[in-house]
């Protein structure tokens, strides 16, 4: 889906794009304000797409051109914007109708976000690291393209329901009407389609402290009003098939899982090495007939329900979903 722009007079640069809701005369500029809690979103949606789209532009561009220094600077850049949108999206007082809209939003960014931790980070841009970027890019544009149609969705559907405004703790049920229960196994290829695996959401846990066991020990205890909620990860390889020497698949990272939650999204911690309640899951390499499993650790608050909380993840291009609240 294309985000609509207007032009505004004396160029044609697309940076001088202004968004839906402002027109340009011949020396003044005038807003016309949103008057609710969805338009406003609606107005935040589209307005931000424009950026973030032009954004995500720029760091392509300067990916195919191998300029690391653009690539950064326009990753930081990216930052920028998503925490200035987020910082919007939470004052915001949306109705039901509108709540689709706002976790699709919500989603995009904290893709945007990872694409730009992630590329301005301490890490070499080689192949795999810009690769991670550009999926994060790819579904951070999807969501947004998704934002847009659940804001039109919602005026097909209910253009004279009044608002009813509600907080932002609306479940994503809407959002992941699929997601597989605790126990499903979700299957998955690698890029050649040569090998593939399974993935397992199978059980979680729950934990105020933990500490590590190597001989540098690294003790986590959860904050006043937190949790830490222990996700345990399976994978396995399941075959390899053609005729190549290549028998070995790549388990997702750590950041390629997001807990959904009230409204807000959590990435787990990245913990170094084995603790008290049993090993920490990372990526890893599975040859033929391997198989690994680990806890994702996440910090939540201590009242956090399973039967609200979604967890997802990056895999194979795809982004399968399970829902905490349920087992097979």
């Amino acid at each position: 889906m294309l985000f609509p722009f207007l032009p505004v007079e004396g160029g044609d640069d697309p940076g001088n794009a202004s968004p839906l809701g402002v027109r340009s005369g011949t020396n003044t500029t005038q807003l016309f304000e949103p008057v609710s809690g969805d338009e406003r979103l609606e107005s935040l949606i589209a307005g931000a797409g424009i950026l973030l789209l032009e954004v995500s532009g720029e760091q392509i561009y300067s990916m195919h051109n191998c300029d690391d220094a653009a690539v950064r600077n326009r990753a930081a850049d990216m930052t920028s914007l998503v925490e200035g949108y987020r910082a919007e999206a939470a004052a915001l007082d949306v109705s039901p109708g509108m709540a689709p809209a706002y976790e699709h939003f919500i989603v995009a960014l904290d893709e945007f976000a990872a694409a730009g931790t992630l590329l301005n980070g301490s890490t070499p841009l080689n192949q795999s690291v810009t690769d991670d970027g550009l999926l994060h890019l790819a579904f951070g544009i999807g969501h947004l393209s998704e934002a847009l149609e659940a804001c039109n969705l919602s005026h097909a559907e209910s253009p004279q329901t009044p608002t009813v405004l509600v907080g932002l703790t609306e479940e994503p049920a809407t959002l992941f009407p699929d997601a597989l229960q605790v126990g499903e196994r979700f299957c998955y290829e690698d890029t050649r389609k040569e090998n593939s695996a399974s993935l397992i959401i199978d059980s979680i846990a729950w934990s105020n402290a933990f500490h590590t066991t190597g001989t540098q020990r690294v003790q986590y205890t959860a904050e006043p009003g937190e949790l830490y909620l222990l996700v345990t990860v399976q994978v396995a390889h399941l075959g390899h098939r053609g005729g190549s020497s290549n028998t070995l698949i790549q388990t997702p990272d750590e950041s390629a899982f997001l807990l959904h939650y009230a409204g807000e999204t959590y990435r787990p911690l990245k913990v170094p090495g084995p603790t008290t309640r049993g090993g920490p899951y990372s990526k890893v390499r599975l040859d033929r007939l391997e198989s690994m499993d680990g806890y994702l650790f996440f910090e939540v608050p201590d009242d956090l329900d399973p039967a609200l909380a979604y967890l997802q993840v990056s895999v194979g291009g795809e982004r399968p979903v399970w829902f905490l609240g349920g087992k097979l």
